[in-house]
């Protein structure tokens, strides 16, 4: 199984990322740096929040509450990837989210995982 080809030129570098604790086929773990995240506090704003009240009213998707909340986790691991980026990281391993309430209409997402530097396999 080979490597993924790199990104174009003009893309930004991403870091090797994965829901598993394994690395992928044909690399090893190198050394680890513990655990690594990204947070993000995100507001529903008076705008959204309110038609996401009305929408709520309703049986099925509240689409506002989820175009917050998926800009959030992207954010998180936006955050989480920049997080391993600077302590030397070229992946994370074990990637998972979380998320909490603060108040009415605040929510709290942490990105986090295992900040790695992989290597090619021996052999």
């Amino acid at each position: 199984m080979s490597n993924p080809p790199p990104p174009p030129a003009e893309a930004a570098p991403r870091l090797y990322t994965t829901t598993t604790f394994d690395p992928p086929p044909g690399y090893q773990v190198q050394s680890s740096f513990g655990v690594v995240y990204g947070l993000v506090v995100r507001s529903m704003g008076f705008a959204k929040s309110f038609t996401g009240g009305f929408s709520s009213l309703r049986q099925g998707e509240v689409s506002q509450y989820t175009e917050v909340l998926e800009d959030a986790r992207r954010h998180a691991l936006d955050r989480l990837l920049e997080n391993a980026g600077h302590v030397g990281a070229n992946g994370v391993l074990g990637v998972r989210f979380d998320s909490t309430e603060i108040g009415n209409n605040m929510s709290e997402i942490v990105a986090y995982g295992t900040g790695v530097v992989l290597v090619p396999a021996a052999g």
